[in-house]
């Protein structure tokens, strides 16, 4: 299979869980994609509806569709990684279970990725009916192409959807860290590993609705409340010690401003965190369509220690009296 026309094999990794609305739809843009050597491995994370069934039927129509169920639920991440055990081809990408890709995608991600090990593209949002909402990935966020993982640190403008990349890389990625998502990660190891690539064309209708795992609009406009900026705060520091961990060209980075960032609580305001920012603030907020003003508050507060709210407080009291 890999040598089928002289083009290498592409592994489209599905994870599935009740998705059995949409299901169809998404699968007939895969099994007929314009580029001919595709496997299409699907992980069932234990569906009770109807999305098995539909997946045995594709199974049985195409010799290159293979479905696997887990005994017990993963989750979406290690969902993912359990597709990923059954692929072979060269590259892999990932599929949603309820998005629309262009018939074209895969065929024009292999020829953009070159010397790249990771190529992505941008998407068109879209409601439950498939309409389109008139906002792109791209609408919001400057999406990367280039070798610097910093760039990754704060934000992620690579979609699991969108991304197409080199098994080599894939597996120095393997197990997916449990900070962030498995998108984000993917798109930070390539980074310093051959780059990765924009190609700014829109090749997937990246569906939102209610029930979807991966509702970015809605998640984007949710407020957060305390609670949650705790646990954000905890996931953050995981994943600067995650990013720490690795070696690269930009290791060293990583390193200082992980062991930085967790002392800043020790003080009300760390100008040695701010002074990191600022040296590496072209790329660590490439992604961010701020004004420089906005820029440069963010990086006041992200300065901030767990004292700085008592401090501010004390200020106005010693005002008041």
């Amino acid at each position: 299979m890999e040598t089928e026309k002289n083009i290498p094999l592409v592994s489209i990794a599905l994870a599935t869980y009740n998705g059995e609305k949409y299901l169809v739809e998404q699968l007939d843009t895969l099994v007929h994609q314009t580029y001919k050597n595709i496997e299409i491995i699907v992980s069932d994370d234990g569906s009770t509806d109807g999305t098995l069934q539909i997946l045995t039927n594709y199974a049985e129509k195409y010799s290159n569709f293979f479905v696997y169920k887990n005994e017990f639920a993963h989750g979406v991440k290690r969902n993912f990684e359990n597709a990923i055990k059954y692929c072979k081809g060269t590259y892999l990408a990932f599929s949603d279970q309820d998005d629309i890709w262009m018939l074209d995608k895969i065929e024009k991600l292999v020829g953009a990725i070159g010397n790249y090990s990771l190529v992505y593209h941008d998407s068109l949002f879209v409601d439950e009916t498939g309409k389109s909402l008139n906002k792109t990935f791209s609408t919001d966020l400057n999406c990367y192409s280039g070798h610097d993982a910093r760039a990754f640190l704060f934000s992620n403008c690579v979609s699991g959807h969108a991304l197409l990349v080199k098994k080599n890389i894939l597996l120095k990625a393997l197990p997916f860290p449990k900070a962030k998502h498995h998108d984000w990660w993917l798109a930070f190891r390539a980074a310093d590993n051959g780059g990765i690539k924009l190609l700014d064309e829109i090749l997937v209708h990246y569906r939102q609705h209610s029930n979807s795992q991966t509702d970015f609009l809605r998640l984007k406009e949710g407020k957060i409340s305390a609670e949650k900026l705790k646990e954000i705060e905890k996931e953050d520091i995981e994943w600067y010690e995650t990013c720490a961990s690795v070696e690269g060209e930009h290791q060293p980075f990583f390193k200082k401003w992980c062991r930085v960032y967790k002392s800043k609580n020790e003080h009300i305001w760390d100008l040695q965190l701010f002074l990191l920012s600022i040296a590496n603030v072209s790329k660590l907020f490439y992604m961010i369509k701020k004004s420089k003003a906005s820029i440069f508050v963010t990086l006041i507060k992200r300065s901030w220690g767990e004292n700085t709210k008592a401090w501010f407080k004390s200020l106005k009291n010693k005002k008041n009296d």
